[in-house]
């Protein structure tokens, strides 16, 4: 019986962990029921081993607390670096929307700032053709002014000349054809329309971007546009002056291209500094 008791103390601790085989847990349980003395010690051990499961418990829970936080902050920093990365290709996607969307607009832009172009040039061929005219004589040259008339009467719907001695005060410019409110055509010297000279009143178009006045030492020339032109005449005008430039095209997709930039640098460098972290606690 004795040496029952030495083999059966043996395997209790194997017992109270259930690691021993089924044969051995049968002869154990069977000693135990005919054994006080080694039911006494098995009930010894796992009172101790109850003590210590509560006592290693709580530190296991206090040793696991710090891994768990690094955890908690791996997973956190884990997320967000996926959102830079969600971040990074979204803004990517929406520069390069812009880019195309902005290059269309260029096209465009460009376009209508050579229509601003060939009007202003209209504008300044008209009057250098006219002073060319007038320079000749000391009066205006109905026949070489009938002419200038005509070769733009698709867009003029007449033209007048005045003399700087009939004119007290007057806006005109000795630079440039510019804008002006029409003069009063009774004082002109010579008014020209599609049938040659005109005699009778003229009311004046009151759409000032409408008429255009050029001055030189002795002469004024003044033309308006007609109704049918002036849609190309204000658009011309509002390219001139009012239109964005290039450069403000391509302001958004400068400043998220800047931003896409950003986010990609601090991707890379969360990704960097996320690395070694992993491998540390791997």
């Amino acid at each position: 019986m004795k040496n029952e008791c030495y083999i059966v103390r043996d395997l209790l601790p194997s017992y109270i962990d259930q690691l021993c085989s089924d044969e051995s847990k049968v002869f154990i349980e069977q000693h135990m029921s005919q054994c006080d003395s080694c039911s006494r010690v098995l009930q010894h051990m796992r009172t101790e081993f109850d003590d210590v499961e509560q006592v290693e418990l709580p530190m296991r829970i206090e040793q696991k607390k710090p891994f768990e936080k690094v955890a908690r902050f791996l997973t956190a920093q884990g997320n967000f670096t996926k959102f830079l990365k969600a971040s990074f290709w979204l803004s990517l996607f929406i520069t390069i929307i812009l880019l195309v969307f902005s290059f269309n607009e260029l096209a465009i832009w460009q376009e209508d700032q050579q229509e601003a172009q060939r009007v202003e040039q209209q504008q300044q061929d008209i009057m250098a053709k006219a002073f060319t005219a007038l320079s000749a004589q000391d009066r205006p040259n109905e026949t070489a002014l009938q002419t200038i008339f005509e070769q733009y009467q698709e867009q003029l719907q007449h033209i007048a000349i005045f003399s700087t001695e009939d004119i007290e005060d007057t806006s005109t410019s000795q630079e440039g054809p510019t804008t002006v409110f029409p003069i009063d055509y009774e004082r002109a010297s010579l008014v020209l329309g599609e049938g040659g000279e005109i005699t009778e009143s003229i009311v004046p178009n009151e759409y000032d971007i409408g008429t255009m006045a050029m001055a030189n030492n002795g002469w004024v020339v003044q033309f308006e546009y007609k109704q049918s032109y002036l849609e190309t005449v204000e658009a011309a005008h509002q390219i001139k002056y009012y239109s964005p430039s290039a450069w403000t095209l391509f302001s958004m997709p400068i400043v998220l291209s800047i931003i896409s930039l950003f986010i990609f640098i601090t991707w890379r460098y969360q990704k960097q500094i996320m690395r070694p972290m992993r491998a540390q606690v791997d």
